[in-house]
This record gives C-alpha cells, structure tokens and sequence, in this order.
C-alpha cells in the first residue's frame, strides 16, 4: 500500500512535517509513506494556466496522487484556517479527478492547547468539493507540540504514537475497503 503525505506547511522543520516523518516510521510493513517535498513549487492558482497546460510541479502532484493509495494531509493552522500554500495545493486539485473517492486522513499540529482544529473544518469543506473519501476515524490533531516533539523534531510523547497507530490502522481499513 502505498501512502503521499503532504505537508500543508512549507516550513523547513514544522511540526506538521515531523508528524509526517513519525507517522512514516511507525507505518506498517505494508504500508509505504512518502512525503511531498515540493509544496514550494507549485506555482499561485491561474484557472487561465489550468485551462492550457499545467505546471510541471501541479502534474507531478496530481500524479503521486493517483498512484498512491491513499492520502494523508497534516496542516498548521494560519489565522484559524489553512494555509496558503496548502489551499493553492488543493485549488489546483478542484478539477481533476485525483482526489475522487481516495482515501484521506486529515492531520493537525500545533503548538497551541487546539491542536490546529480550526484547520481541521475548512480543510474538510475543500475536501468535499473535491469528493474525496475523508477518514474521519482517522483524523488527528496534536496539541502542544513543543512538548511532543523534541530534539530534530523526533516525536517522543507516547500517547501521540499511539494515535498515530490508530490514524494509520483506520487508512488502511478505508483503503482496502476502496479497493
């Protein structure tokens, strides 16, 4: 089974980046995750561009979605909603038919006590325009990540593992259910 993740922060050492990075580790021999490293890339939204021919970075995008099996997203929150980067991500995405029915699982990470939740809703709206099969069993939103995440970003709170365990269990159920 093979997994995109993509990080809705661009951010070198996010958060959001290291609950990527430890949800990869902790993956299920098999279950393969590969992180999206070209968020920077993907050039601002142009419906005019979109209709013509797409941008090399949004191609490869849709691409690594369509062939992976499923989905995962985790974003900040920026001024109580996605962030820009992420959102210009997704706004390519609107017309295609890469997210159709695939599996995603929504993450959040913050240093706050909400865990990034007021991400979480808009995210789910852009989500549905695109008629993507959200994994609401495997949601996750991690507060106080400074507390969570030490040295290099390494997860070292237990707890948050396990719902890692859990967030990733619940993908690989919708997955096989999709397939």
């Amino acid at each position: 089974m093979h997994v995109l993740a993509i990080p809705g922060s661009v951010r070198r050492h996010s958060y959001n980046l290291a609950l990527l990075q430890a949800m990869k580790d902790r993956a299920p021999e098999d279950m393969e995750i590969t992180i999206f490293d070209r968020m920077k890339e993907i050039p601002l939204f142009d419906p005019d561009i979109c209709d013509e021919a797409l941008p090399e970075s949004v191609e490869h995008l849709m691409a690594s979605i369509r062939a992976s099996d499923g989905v995962i997203i985790s974003t900040p929150e920026y001024a109580h909603g996605v962030p820009g980067a992420l959102k210009n991500a997704l706004d390519w995405l609107v017309a295609s038919d890469a997210m159709i029915l695939k599996p995603v699982v929504v993450t959040s990470v913050s240093t706050s006590s909400l865990g990034g939740v007021r991400s979480h809703s808009p995210l789910l709206l852009i989500l549905s325009a695109m008629n993507a099969n959200v994994v609401v069993e495997g949601s996750l939103n991690v507060p106080f990540a400074s507390k969570k995440f030490r040295a290099a970003n390494h997860l070292e709170d237990r707890l948050t593992g396990r719902a890692i365990d859990l967030s990733l269990s619940a993908l690989e159920q919708a997955v096989s259910l999709a397939s």
